[in-house]
């Protein structure tokens, strides 16, 4: 404890930042290139790599003994009381979501506002000093940092939560006891992100990555669950 209090205190949270507090690297895109960018990613996520993943979950769980006959009985039990609109309105939740994280990601290139900061706060007066105040921002180093990193990654995960939770019981209804993998594996790296975040926010990856794993999974299994409800013919 008294080797991280020691290391934290020689933090300098300032070497990055311009005069008004926002990060002065000059290599910053534009927000129509991060838009761009994130279009492309969180796109490709939606479109390709989540529901591939989702089919090949699906094809592997039919050769578990007992599981087809369930699955397909399911399948039946959709198309024939018209749910497939339930899945359809949970897809257009996660579609909304997704433009809206391009949005808010782009505009945050052009503001040149790090993480773990979601809003840039500035003292609204025509008088000087105030006039010429750097911008409020949160604290980075020491414990206050560690506190809103921490916070961060609550917070993080509550933004998430509610498409995921809609999305974990829509796929338990269809593929039982892979809901719970699922949710396991969301727990362990939203919990691994939040703790590698309060330490450092350069190394939080590893857990949001297995995090996303479980979430895009999900998200990709109601896909399918979609396509099969209006498309009784696929495999």
């Amino acid at each position: 404890f008294l080797i991280k209090q020691s290391s934290m205190a020689g933090e300098d949270e300032f070497s990055k930042r311009d005069a008004m507090g926002l990060d002065k690297s000059p290599q910053h895109k534009t927000e129509a290139e991060c838009r761009a960018f994130y279009m492309k990613m969180i796109g490709t996520l939606a479109f390709v790599v989540a529901p591939v993943l989702a089919f090949i979950v699906y094809f592997a769980l039919r050769f578990v003994p007992g599981q087809a006959e369930k699955i397909d009985a399911k399948f039946a039990f959709i198309a024939q009381h018209d749910l497939g609109w339930v899945f359809a309105s949970a897809v257009l939740v996660l579609l909304t979501r997704a433009y809206l994280t391009i949005n808010s990601n782009g505009a945050r290139a052009a503001a040149r506002l790090d993480r773990p900061d979601q809003h840039i706060y500035k003292i609204m007066s025509p008088e000087r000093p105030f006039a010429d105040a750097p911008y409020v921002l949160m604290a980075t180093t020491g414990a206050a940092g560690r506190f809103n990193r921490a916070q961060r990654g609550a917070y993080n995960f509550d933004e998430a939560a509610p498409t995921f939770i809609v999305n974990l019981l829509l796929v338990a209804c269809v593929f039982g006891p892979l809901a719970g993998v699922l949710g396991v594996l969301q727990m362990y790296g939203r919990t691994k992100f939040a703790n590698d975040y309060k330490e450092d926010q350069s190394t939080r990856g590893t857990g949001f990555m297995l995090a996303m794993i479980a979430e895009q999974l999900t998200a990709g299994l109601v896909t399918l669950c979609t396509l099969k409800a209006f498309i009784p013919a696929l495999p």
